[in-house]
Formats: structure tokens, C-alpha cells, sequence
């Protein structure tokens, strides 16, 4: 428990343990809580990235039953490991990430309920695709003592879905110094200009329009994907898909932000999004951006540091040419990316605030 010097034992849950936004944001606060010397534990389903990532100062409690499709009697059977690492580990707070994560972990933690923070990590995920689910995210609302959305718009969009109890919205945040810059690609990319995303091959993320963008581009241009389709090889991608001449796919690759430094202009197109990390990975390395215009990129990518767009490829290929032929446009862009990230979405901005809604909700159950 926390009172001023006495650490707090914390608990996450996450559903999904592959490369994405809610899996870095759960690392990134528990190395901040290992270094405040508190007491961590990341419970989730076996295997993946996230566990070669985490501070080896953190309790891993891996659930054998627990997938990301609904699975009735699995899930079941994942509510009893957790409550046998509830038992175990006796959080302070337990902190759940993701939506499965937050209906599962809502669940066991009804004895502690005022202690539980559920963080959306995206709320459009349901709101537009799984519908279905609001019902019960209405209910449950009920059962935790913060719901946190990371963008005024997922805030906004909670509340007109009728969840506006304890909500409230956290800025994801990353420090700049956990980027370990590469000093060049794994293959020749001399005189040539690149426009680089990191993203999985899987919705929202919208790869054809990717592939179809970078067809109104000559080879000057090089177009890199950083990011893998789940259960294929990279072999096996490129067969799948019509790949121009100047596309570059590298699957998944450990640490992807580490590329970015090398890149002309960052892009990120999506269907939906909650506020992707790799944006403001890109923002701290001082990167211009050209972006959706979904979710709560708007709170990151404006006119000043890029342009958000629609979905279609003439607008994304305009943007692009645009920012590209004016290097000192696009050089005020890039230091306007690094004011916004340096002034709201740092790890140390995130981790106060994560910090300070642990606090209160110790020091109101006591």
C-alpha cells in the first residue's frame, strides 16, 4: 500500500502479448514502477514479445488458457488463474489493459473493485466493430474505480456510450531515450527518399492503401512496412500480395521505433485508432507525419507537424509530394513534432498520471 514512502504492489493484465500500442504502454510503466521501487506482476496468455521486454524485477504469471477470441470455457478457466494470481501476489491496484483483459480482470477483482483501473487502449474497437460487447462494458463500468481512455476523443466517445463513471483521459506516453537508433537498414536505400511505417498487416491497419500509394511513386521513393501478418512468414507475405517494385516489407523486427530516425516521413493509415504509440515514437524522433484521420490522431498530427487525411490514395499521395518537395516546411514540421511529444506525451507525463490515480484509489479504500 501506498502512504508517501511505502511501495504499492501492482498487478496488469493484458489479453495480447504481440507487438502493438497497449503492450509498450504496460512495459513502460512497469519499468517506471520498478525504478520507483514498487512491486510489479504482468499477468497474460503464454508466449510473445511482451515477456522478453519486461524488467526482470517483474513476477510473470503466464495463463495457459487465456487467447484473444472468445472462448467460453477457456475463459472461465482463465478467471480461476487469475484469481489464483490475485491470491498469490496480492496486488494494491490491478491495472487491465484491452478489452478482454478488462472484462476478465473486472471480474475477479469484485473484492477489490475501487482498485481496479481499466485502460481502453482504443475504444472504437468496440464502439465500432464489436458492438455487441457495449451492454456489458455499460455493467461494467460499475466495477472498477478509473476507466481510462488515451485520447479526449475515446473519452468523449466512452461518455455517449453511456460510460462515464470514473473516466477520465491519459495521454500515452514514451521516453525518447528508450529509441536506440539504428545507423542504416539491412539493405541500400542510397538516394532514395523513405516513407516508413510500423504497423501489423491486420485491421485497422490499412496496408492496401499503403501498397497503393507508393504505386504513384517512382523508385526514388522507398516505401518501408515494418510490421508482420500474424501466421505468415515474410516470404509468404510477399506472395500473397501485389507488392510494387518500391516496397519494402521487414515483418516483425524487435524494437521497430529503432528505424525510424532513419526515415524522410513517417505515415500511419488506419480505420480506426485509439492514439497509436508509433506516432509518437515518430514525433520524438522529430519525424513529420502524414496520418488517418481517425480515433484521436487529431490530438497528435496536425497542420503544424504533417497532415491527417482521408483514407483514399490520391489525398495520401498529395500529402506526401507535399511535405516531401519543401525541406524547410517539412523541417518546421519535424521540430513542431518534438514540441507537442515533449510538452504531453512523455513516459514521465503517463506515468505521474497512472501514478497519481493509483494513489487516490489506495488512499480512498483506506
Amino acid at each position: 500500500m501506498w502512504y508517501g514512502e511505502i511501495e504499492m504492489k501492482i498487478l496488469h493484465i493484458i489479453t495480447n502479448t504481440e507487438l502493438g500500442g497497449a503492450q509498450k504502454v504496460c512495459i513502460d510503466l512497469c519499468n517506471s514502477a520498478i525504478k520507483e521501487g514498487h512491486v510489479v506482476a504482468v499477468a497474460s496468455m503464454e508466449g510473445g514479445y511482451l515477456w522478453g521486454q519486461l524488467p526482470s524485477e517483474v513476477n510473470q504469471y503466464f495463463l495457459k488458457n487465456l487467447v484473444k477470441p472468445i472462448k467460453p470455457l477457456k475463459d472461465i478457466k482463465v478467471i480461476f488463474e487469475l484469481l489464483k494470481v490475485k491470491k498469490a501476489f496480492k496486488p494494491d491496484i490491478i491495472h487491465l489493459h484491452s478489452s478482454k483483459a478488462g472484462v476478465l480482470g473486472r471480474i475477479i477483482g469484485l473484492g477489490m473493485k475501487n482498485r481496479v483501473v481499466y485502460t481502453v487502449h482504443g475504444f472504437d474497437s468496440i464502439r465500432l466493430v464489436h458492438r455487441v460487447f457495449l451492454p456489458l462494458e455499460r455493467l461494467l463500468q460499475h466495477f472498477c474505480g478509473a476507466i481510462i481512455g488515451v485520447s479526449d476523443y475515446d473519452n468523449k466517445n466512452l461518455k455517449s456510450e453511456k460510460i462515464k463513471k470514473n473516466v477520465s483521459t491519459i495521454y500515452n506516453g514514451i521516453s525518447e531515450l528508450s529509441i536506440n537508433k539504428e545507423s542504416a537498414f539491412p539493405f541500400d536505400v542510397t538516394n532514395k527518399k523513405i516513407v516508413m511505417t510500423i504497423a501489423r498487416i491486420a485491421l485497422p491497419k490499412q496496408f492496401d492503401l499503403f501498397l497503393d500509394v507508393a504505386r504513384n511513386f517512382g523508385t526514388d521513393y522507398l516505401f518501408i512496412w515494418i510490421g508482420g501478418e500474424p501466421n505468415l512468414t515474410l516470404e509468404e507475405i510477399y506472395n500473397k500480395y501485389d507488392v510494387p517494385e518500391n516496397v519494402k516489407l521487414m515483418g516483425d523486427v524487435p524494437n521497430a521505433s529503432k528505424y525510424i530516425n532513419l526515415c524522410d516521413l513517417f505515415v500511419l493509415f488506419s480505420n480506426f485508432e485509439g492514439l497509436p504509440m508509433t506516432i509518437i515514437e515518430a514525433m520524438s524522433q522529430k519525424k513529420a507525419i502524414v496520418a488517418s484521420d481517425v480515433g484521436g490522431i487529431y490530438e497528435l498530427v496536425d497542420d503544424s507537424n504533417g497532415k491527417l487525411i482521408k483514407n483514399d490514395v490520391e489525398e495520401a499521395t498529395n500529402a506526401i509530394k507535399t511535405i516531401l518537395k519543401d525541406n524547410s516546411k517539412k523541417n518546421n514540421m519535424e521540430i513542431e513534432s518534438y514540441n507537442k511529444y515533449n510538452k504531453n506525451f512523455t513516459l514521465e507525463k503517463m506515468w505521474e498520471s497512472y501514478k497519481n490515480i493509483y494513489e487516490k484509489l489506495i488512499n480512498k479504500g483506506n
